[in-house]
């Protein structure tokens, strides 16, 4: 299975957004990169979360949501995403898998060889979900319910893959680590997954743990670069 992922385009329409972010290039470093994508027989598109940044209220974040989500879809390759603490700033995964017509996490998908995970941990760590208006990002969390999802999907012999927005990585900046990131962990180890991909932290990692690689993708909304990975899994 070949897959193309990307995260944290950020797009609006601003031009300049703390200092190193331009989230109004992203629309063209989406188009490039799934360009790339279609040119190289790229099966999943996986976004790892914060493909919009709410601005201009509500109707505007929309609208942008709409623009990205058009020209991705226009590839014709079936999109993952994971919900950013941004996207739920706009959207609840609910309304972005019906707008968007991607499969929204948590969810999975899998052939004969592989299977991919998508965690949605936009929770406090009391585990109420993230509500538009009621987000801190320093503060994210894989509910019990979902821990146990998790278990019952990883529970097969074939190779298993994990995605996420925020950081099960412990070794990035704090703020940007799930708060029971050590139990997830301890599960991912448990069960043998090869490789875990993560977004949320913008300058990008690589780290392994329990002798799994994690790998945290830069943003796609830094400065005008195209940021993306392609793998063969």
């Amino acid at each position: 299975m070949k897959i193309g992922i990307f995260t944290d385009t950020h797009y609006c329409d601003l031009e300049l957004l703390e200092q190193d972010r331009k989230p109004h290039y992203a629309y063209g470093a989406v188009n490039r990169a799934f360009d790339d994508f279609e040119a190289q027989g790229v099966q999943i598109a996986i976004c790892l979360g914060d493909l919009v940044h709410f601005h201009n209220g509500t109707e505007e974040s929309l609208r942008h949501l709409r623009e990205i989500s058009n020209l991705i879809n226009s590839y014709g390759i079936p999109t993952y995403h994971c919900m950013g603490n941004h996207d739920n700033e706009v959207v609840s995964a609910e309304d972005m898998a019906r707008i968007t017509g991607f499969h929204v996490a948590p969810t999975t998908v899998e052939d004969d060889e592989v299977k991919l995970i998508f965690l949605d941990a936009s929770y406090s760590p009391d585990g109420k979900p993230y509500g538009r208006e009621d987000i801190d990002w320093t503060k994210s969390y894989v509910p019990k319910s979902e821990l146990a999802w998790l278990e019952e999907q990883l529970n097969t012999d074939k190779r298993k893959i994990v995605f996420t927005h925020q950081n099960i990585d412990t070794n990035v900046e704090s703020r940007h680590i799930i708060s029971n990131a050590d139990e997830v962990n301890d599960i991912l180890a448990k069960y043998g997954v090869s490789h875990v991909y993560q977004g949320h932290y913008h300058y990008g990692a690589e780290n392994i743990i329990n002798g799994i690689p994690y790998t945290t993708l830069r943003a796609m909304c830094i400065g005008e670069e195209t940021n993306y990975s392609i793998a063969e899994v």
